[in-house]
């Protein structure tokens, strides 16, 4: 039954169908030759039932302020921030691209938004500053990845739901790495275009007093993470409420301070939102189902088994695992990775002895930079688009950031002590 589910999924998948579809087909067919029509009615209510969750409620809404953000000028007024800050060194727009991108990432939680959002308004001004269209694109691509890790993070949902983690804590483990992925890439973009002669520019804001103008115009919109942020993780509300009032608060500010919402942009923030979340929550729904089938299976237990068998070194498992992660996104989104690879991974990191927060953290960084890795790299093709560049040219740019990004993630798994020392410090206690 289990190789009639594998088999469909991969002909469907070959056949280029969406991959939420492939899911739901697989299980579709595992149903129908495991059991007939009380297996199909069983479909329906797993997947409904999968999606039926207070936390997933989050999802649309920060989906819903990423959207409101682009459209109601907030994420131009963090990019005048980033760009103030940076704009005078060596790859001072690079700079100020990733700054913009760790700031949209505090608030929205979604990588493919990031690269669209910051790479719309700063692609075009990176390239009439003398950067390559290949650079620029790959610099927002490598840059977006940084979107699922800082909180709040639509990735960091799924595993919390599907693993049993605190999405609370799963955010707070997340602000040191994602912090770092930036600095990591500053730095790497620092020295390439010392090299490469991209310079940096005067901004508009020149002396102190205009400095000041640009972050007082920009201090509702910095307001907003701190907000939801803090909200958070003083215990005033859950991630799901945040979600809300990050909404509530785009459109106030939006309105009545930026005034660049108006009722068309609205309606084209929430279709843009309503999109995106229908097609995340149908394919939770379906990568849950296929999920629950491997489980009555013990498909999970099975690998767990088989690479314990393998080896006792827990260092040459991790590496498997993620080895395996590597391929996985490059091939597949990272929410379905979450669901339906989270649940086999996890069980066999904590049984070598990592924190499933800590694991949490390691699977979304590895599955987020799969989102720039070919052939799928849904971030990278954003990038692309927005770039208006060969995929061979911005890919070029790209791969020396991926190694830079994996050399990131090996530190953070040879010393847990980054990612859990603020989780440990705010009370988190693992009873594993």
């Amino acid at each position: 039954m289990i190789g009639t589910m594998l088999g469909v999924l991969f002909v469907c998948l070959i056949g280029t169908v969406p991959i939420a579809v492939s899911l739901g087909l697989s299980c579709v067919a595992t149903f129908v030759l495991g059991g007939g029509g009380n297996m199909i009615q069983m479909l329906a209510q797993s997947m409904v039932t999968s999606m039926d969750s207070f936390s997933l409620m989050a999802i649309p809404f920060f989906m819903l302020v990423g959207s409101l953000m682009e459209y109601g000028g907030i994420a131009k007024k963090l990019v005048d921030v980033a760009e103030m800050m940076t704009g005078n060194m060596p790859g001072g727009l690079g700079m100020a691209a990733i700054v913009a991108s760790m700031f949209f990432a505090a608030i929205s939680g979604s990588g493919p938004a990031t690269a669209a959002a910051i790479g719309g308004i700063m692609i075009g001004a990176m390239v009439s500053q003398g950067y390559s269209k290949g650079y620029s694109g790959a610099l927002i691509a490598a840059g977006s990845t940084i979107g699922p890790v800082i909180p709040p993070s639509i990735p960091m949902i799924m595993y919390g739901v599907t693993i049993g983690v605190s999405v609370s804590y799963m955010f707070i483990a997340g602000i040191i790495p994602g912090i770092l992925m930036g600095v990591a890439l500053m730095i790497y973009n620092y020295f390439t275009s010392k090299k490469r002669g991209y310079k940096g520019r005067e901004t508009q804001a020149k002396t102190a007093a205009e400095k000041a103008k640009v972050l007082k115009d920009a201090i509702p919109a910095i307001l907003m993470p701190i907000i939801i942020l803090g909200g958070i993780y003083s215990g005033v509300f859950t991630p799901t409420e945040s979600a809300v009032i990050g909404v509530v608060y785009s459109i106030i500010v939006a309105v009545f301070v930026y005034h660049q919402l108006t009722w068309k942009r609205f309606c084209q923030a929430m279709f843009d939102a309503t999109i995106t979340s229908a097609t995340i929550m149908v394919l939770f729904g379906a990568a849950n189902t296929f999920g629950r089938i491997l489980t009555m299976n013990s498909v999970p237990t099975m690998v767990t088994q088989w690479m314990l068998s393998v080896t006792s070194s827990k260092a040459l498992i991790m590496l498997m695992i993620n080895i395996a992660l590597l391929i996985i996104g490059m091939f597949l989104d990272t929410i379905s990775s979450i669901v339906l690879f989270g649940p086999i991974f996890a069980p066999i990191a904590i049984a070598i002895g990592y924190d499933p927060l800590h694991f949490g953290i390691i699977m979304v960084i590895n599955l987020c930079i799969g989102m720039i890795t070919p052939p799928m790299g849904g971030n990278l093709f954003v990038a692309q688009r927005v770039s208006n560049t060969t995929f061979e040219e911005i890919f070029k740019d790209t791969l020396p950031m991926i190694l830079v990004l994996y050399l990131l993630l090996a530190l953070l798994i040879i010393f847990p002590q980054i990612t859990m020392f603020l989780p440990k410090l705010l009370g988190y206690v693992y009873n594993g």
